[in-house]
Order: structure tokens, then sequence, then C-alpha cells
């Protein structure tokens, strides 16, 4: 028996089973979180609601894609984690690459940037025409560039992939970029969203031997609760208003990203789900599929 996510009648009619199901799952978050931050997401479960459904849905959907079968909504990240490792495995013990691009993506406050960093792998630094925040440094988080200069470079066909974000400027990844990494490297890792990353497939067979891999993070279940309080964290801690945060890094935007991986596959791509439930682990089933 397989269970399905929640329909356009059931959000319609059933409001209060929902919003139960959503408290449900903030309670299997209890000992991972504190009360406070539990309490914040809790206090904004209508606001949420819409994502919480969407995120099921799509979850549902991907096993779909993969052609896999599952009994709970909640074994679903799981389940694509082990057979999209399991596809690659498989892959590449056939055929080893002799260098690979780590395409890193995955929503806000799921870890990203610990995975990048405990890898110890080199990364190709993105530019990008928005400010610099506070806390970033030019040449390590972006190169910031201004418009002027992004565009003498778009001119010059020196982006591989390039796109301006509505509101936040412009982002490109450079071919000189991705050329030094590799001209030292084995592995390079690139963080950017699922169809960006897609985009250098092509690019990549211009090297002997060279493969993109696409390691899409998810949190644990229940997906929705865990990455709103994870956010929610970050917000009592710096202070932030956690519904502006939460519009900025984990709208629905974040989920249509999620949703592309669908087309990478249709694209032939290699393609690895992973669940942050543990740094260590993660970056070990990385190293164990790539090394």
């Amino acid at each position: 028996m397989i269970d399905s996510a929640p329909n356009n009648s059931s959000l319609e009619n059933r409001p209060r089973n929902l919003t139960d199901l959503f408290k449900k799952d903030l309670i299997a978050l209890k000992g991972f979180f504190s009360e406070e931050v539990l309490s914040l997401v809790e206090n904004n479960i209508g606001f949420l609601m819409k994502d919480y459904v969407a995120w099921q849905r799509a979850l549902v959907a991907m096993t779909k894609k993969l052609g896999v079968e599952y009994e709970k909504i909640a074994d679903i990240p799981s389940i694509i984690e082990k057979t999209t490792f399991e596809n690659l495995k498989k892959k590449f013990s056939i055929e080893s690459p002799k260098k690979i691009v780590l395409g890193i993506a995955g929503p806000g406050a799921v870890g990203k940037e610990t995975v990048k960093k405990d890898l110890g792998f080199d990364i190709v630094v993105n530019t990008t025409t928005r400010p610099k925040r506070d806390y970033e440094s030019h040449g390590e988080h972006y190169h910031f560039i201004s418009d002027t200069e992004f565009n003498n470079i778009a001119s010059e066909s020196g982006f591989i992939v390039s796109m301006k974000r509505e509101g936040r400027g412009q982002y490109g990844i450079r071919k000189e970029d991705i050329e030094k990494v590799l001209s030292r490297s084995k592995v390079a890792i690139i963080e950017e969203n699922p169809v960006n990353l897609t985009g250098l497939i092509d690019y990549l067979k211009t090297y002997e031997s060279c493969e993109l891999v696409l390691v899409y993070i998810l949190p644990p279940s229940p997906v929705l609760p865990n990455l709103a309080a994870r956010l929610a964290n970050r917000c009592l801690k710096s202070r932030n208003d956690f519904k502006s945060a939460f519009d900025s890094t984990l709208n629905l935007r974040q989920l249509q990203e999620f949703n592309s991986m669908a087309n990478s596959i249709d694209k032939n791509a290699n393609i690895l789900f992973l669940v942050n439930d543990d740094i260590k682990r993660v970056v070990k089933k990385i190293k164990d599929l790539i090394e």
C-alpha cells in the first residue's frame, strides 16, 4: 500500500487534519530543535501550509520519475538517496571518470556550505553583480563585479551559463574559473541551482572523461517542517524576521529547483540525492562514490 500526498480537495476540505499532521511532524523534531524554535514554526503553520503540501507532492512526483515505490512519504528522501547512489555507483564501477564536477544544490538552510567545506575539494567561485554582504569576501564567496563588467564577459562568451535573478542581480559561471580548477584538481565543486548546473553537461564534454555529478541535498523527513525549523533557529540567533527569511530562502522558488531535477534526469544527468541527517555521513557518501 502506498500513501499519497494531500490533493486539492484535502487542502480545502480538511484544513484541521493538515494542521494536525504538521503539528505531529513538529513533535517528531523534538530533541533536534529547541522548544522556542518549534514554537516559532508552529505559530506560522498557516503561512507554511501551502509549501508543506507542495513539498509532499513534489517528493511523490520524484519517486515516479525515478521509478521507485514507497510506503510512507516520510520514507521518500532515504529511498531516492539509496536509488540514485546505487545507480551512480554501478555506472562509475564500470568506467570511472578522470575528472568530476560536483554540482551542489539544495534548499536554503540545508547545510550546503558545511558539506562543501568538509569535502575539502577545490571550489569554483561563481560571479555575481549583487552587492557583497558584510560577511562575504571577494574571490571566496563570489567574484563581485559590476553589471558593465558582467555584460562584457557575456559578450565575449566568457560564461558557460549565466542568468538574471529578479531583484538579486546577475549570476554566472565563468569558463576560466572552471578551467583553472580542473587544470589542477580531479574534483571541482560548484554550488548553483540544478537548471544551471545541468547546463554544464555539454561544456564538460570538451574534457576527456569528465562527468558532472548533480548532488541535491535534502533534510531528513519531514522535509518542510525540518527546513522551517533550521531557518527558525537561524532567525532566532540573528534576530531576523522568520517570514521575511522564509520568503527569501525557502519559498516556492526552492521547490521549483527541486522539481527541475526531473528535467535533469530526462537529460541523463548523473543525479544524487543525499539526506543531510549527519554531515560526516553525507561527506563520506560522496567520497565513497567518486574516490
